[in-house]
């Protein structure tokens, strides 16, 4: 039996309010020639019966349902590259959704660009009933332009916490790229794509379609918004900007301007949670010696660039 070209992912924990718009969005594709890859990570709500609805349909390669929970949605990421045969690799977060040519266009970039990694396009944000909100992630037109990002650019753009690969679903990458990149990110909890899509970006260029047909919702129980009040989340952006000064070639302003901006998020959560904004800062001390001083920096390298135009 031929491989088919895409392997797409849908890695779930407890989504199944989300999940048959999910799978009826990835199923409804103008591109056609894709497995479907199903993992449950030992879900307590309705997701498994939904799934196992699913399972037997002609597209679906794999439905993988743990018997514990792995404690990380990168965890699941990395057993479905195990399991995924496609020269591209798809991961359709379970509680998003996308427009019928998604696929399409990234494959088609892909295709025709060999020297790049990955693809991605733009997201429109909703909410939990799908409705469009007005917070824009992308920050540029969709005009339907193509542009692109060296290794160096791209670690750049993420130094400044500016990444623009801010959710999986919206990328398509090359399969054999990510088998050989570091498995540090599947240990993480909350953070681990940040190191993902670096250590990706090592293998060719990142390119970006400014067209909006990804669906990214916005609801309180995702994850990265319930480890935000934990300062988990937080703790754990410490440890991958230590990951990237011991790993990358970065210049002294871009490690203290790191260091600034993740001293300033610490100070916020002193703000509202003292005792556990001063342990972070705590840490972030610890881990890779940040004071105000870097913090000051920051401000004084973002000023300049301002009023330049130029980085700093």
């Amino acid at each position: 039996m031929p491989s088919p070209l895409v392997s797409v992912i849908v890695p779930n924990y407890n989504y199944a309010r989300f999940l048959e718009e999910r799978i009826e969005s990835i199923l409804a594709q103008s591109f056609q020639d894709f497995e479907l890859i199903l993992l449950d990570d030992c879900s307590t709500d309705e997701s498994r019966s939904i799934l196992e609805r699913y399972a037997s349909h002609p597209k679906v390669s794999h439905y993988v349902p743990n018997e514990h929970n792995s404690g990380s949605p990168f965890a699941q990421w990395e057993r479905g590259l195990a399991l995924a045969r496609g020269r591209y690799v798809w991961i359709a977060e379970s509680d998003d959704s996308c427009t019928p040519e998604l696929l399409e266009q990234l494959v088609g970039i892909l295709e025709a660009e060999p020297e790049a990694v990955m693809a991605h396009v733009g997201s429109v944000q909703i909410d939990e009933e799908g409705k469009q909100l007005e917070r824009d992630f992308d920050g540029w037109e969709p005009d339907g332009s193509l542009h692109r990002d060296s290794p160096e650019q791209y670690l750049y753009k993420a130094m400044r916490h500016r990444d623009t690969l801010y959710n999986a679903s919206k990328v398509l990458f090359r399969r054999m790229a990510a088998e050989c990149i570091d498995k540090t990110y599947a240990r993480m909890r909350y953070c681990g794509d940040g190191i993902f899509w670096l250590e990706l970006s090592r293998w060719g260029e990142v390119l970006e379609l400014r067209r909006k047909l990804n669906r990214f919702r916005q609801h309180t129980q995702r994850v990265t918004v319930r480890s935000d009040h934990s300062g988990d989340r937080l703790r754990e952006q410490i440890d991958i900007a230590r990951y990237i000064e011991e790993r990358y070639p970065l210049s002294w302003m871009e490690r203290h301007r790191r260091r600034g901006q993740l001293y300033k998020e610490c100070s916020r959560l002193r703000r509202r949670e003292p005792e556990l904004g001063a342990r972070c800062l705590g840490y972030l001390h610890q881990q890779l010696g940040a004071t105000r001083r870097d913090f000051l920096l920051e401000r004084l390298s973002k000023g300049l660039g301002q009023l330049t135009g130029r980085r700093y």
